[in-house]
């Protein structure tokens, strides 16, 4: 049998990598989607708790690198 070409294993390696990284942020879309779906019928159907469930889901989604407000504690 003859030898698998190491350039082969790499660029496995890097598919698989890449293709988990595809699936994660489909999967994070997804959820994102569903949320801005939520907030969108929140605001246009004026819901009593809109403020708060807004709030909610956009501290649910924030990003590591997104600015805080300097007043929060």
């Amino acid at each position: 049998m003859s030898e698998i070409d190491p350039c082969c294993h790499q660029c496995t390696r890097q598919y698989n990598k890449l293709l988990s990284a595809y699936w994660y942020q489909r999967r994070q879309i997804r959820t994102m989607r569903k949320s801005f779906a939520a907030i969108e019928c929140a605001l246009t159907h004026k819901c009593e708790r809109a403020t708060e469930f807004i709030i909610g889901e956009c501290e649910a989604h924030r990003g590591q690198y997104e600015q805080r407000c300097p007043n929060e504690k």
